[in-house]
C-alpha cells in the first residue's frame, strides 16, 4: 500500500505507466504527477487517478531534454510539497520507428532516441529528484522499468543494451542513495500493452518477432495492472528490505530455453 505518498510515473499517458498510476490512487496515494509527452492521453490518464481518490496532474515533458525533467520535478514537488516515490515507467522501442533494427542497420538517430528515452532519462529524473527523496519521511523510492531485454538478446540492437544498462543503474542508484532511498526495477516480458502490439503488428513477416510471443510458461500475455501492482509493491513500505535488485515478470519465459509450437 501507498497511503498518502506523493508519486511521479513517467510514460503514463498508456500502458504499464497508466496502470501504475492508477493502481497508487487505489493504495492510497495522496497525489500522482503523470508525466508524458503526449498531453491528451496524459490528461486522460490524470482524470482515471482523480477517479480513485487521489489529487492527478498531468506534466508535460519531453524526456530528451535536461530542463523539461529538471523543471518536471520542480513543478511537481511546488504543488504537492515532496516527492515520495519516482517510477521511471517510460520507454520506447525501435520497431514503433523502424524494421531496421539489427544492429548494422539501426540508423544512428534511433540509438540515440532509445539512450536518450531509456536509459539518460531516468537517470536524469532520478538526479533530480533525489535530494526530495531523501527529505522524504515515508519510505521513499525509485523504480525503474527494465525488461527480459536486458537478460537476453532479442533481435533489437539498442533497446536491450538500454534496458541491460537500466539494470545496472539501479543497482548503482540503490548503491548510492542507500540507506535513505530504496531503488529497484522491474523487468516485464510480453504485456499486452499498446506498444507490444504495436511492434507485433509491424513485425508479422517477422519470425524473430512471433518467437518473442511464444516463449511465456504462462500461456498468455501479462497484463500491464499485473506490473504496475509489482511496480507499487515495490515502491511501499512493504517491501522495505529489497533494494538494488532487479525482478523478472516475465510469464516464466527465462526460466527454460523452449519455445511452444
Amino acid at each position: 500500500m501507498l497511503p498518502d505518498r506523493i508519486c511521479l510515473v513517467t510514460g503514463a499517458s498508456q500502458g504499464i505507466g497508466r496502470a501504475a498510476a492508477i493502481e497508487m490512487a487505489r493504495q492510497g496515494a495522496a497525489a500522482v504527477a503523470v508525466v508524458d509527452i503526449q498531453r491528451e492521453a496524459g490528461e486522460q490518464t490524470a482524470a482515471l487517478v482523480r477517479e480513485q481518490g487521489a489529487k492527478g496532474i498531468f506534466v508535460p515533458c519531453d524526456l530528451r531534454r535536461r530542463d523539461e525533467i529538471a523543471a518536471t520535478v520542480d513543478s511537481v514537488v511546488g504543488q504537492f510539497g515532496g516527492l515520495d516515490v519516482l517510477l521511471n515507467n517510460a520507454g520506447v522501442l525501435e520497431r514503433a520507428f523502424t524494421n531496421d533494427v539489427d544492429f548494422d542497420t539501426l540508423p544512428e538517430e534511433l540509438w540515440d532516441l532509445l539512450m536518450d528515452i531509456n536509459l539518460k532519462a531516468v537517470w536524469l529524473m532520478s538526479r533530480f529528484a533525489a535530494p526530495h527523496l531523501r527529505r522524504s519521511d515515508r519510505t521513499p523510492a525509485i523504480v525503474n522499468a527494465a525488461s527480459v531485454a536486458g537478460y537476453v538478446a532479442y533481435s533489437h540492437a539498442i533497446y536491450g543494451v538500454t534496458k541491460a544498462a537500466v539494470i545496472q543503474l539501479t543497482k548503482t542508484m540503490a548503491v548510492t542513495l542507500a540507506p535513505a532511498v530504496r531503488v529497484n526495477c522491474y523487468c516485464p516480458g510480453t504485456i499486452d500493452t499498446e506498444m507490444a502490439r504495436n511492434t507485433a503488428a509491424a513485425g508479422t513477416s517477422d519470425p524473430r518477432v512471433a518467437k518473442m510471443t511464444t516463449a511465456n510458461l504462462i500461456r498468455r500475455k501479462g497484463t500491464p495492472e499485473e506490473v504496475a501492482k509489482l511496480a507499487c509493491y515495490l515502491a511501499s513500505e512493504d517491501a522495505g528490505f529489497m533494494t538494488g535488485a532487479a525482478y523478472l515478470i516475465d510469464g516464466g519465459t527465462l526460466a527454460w530455453r523452449g519455445i511452444h509450437e
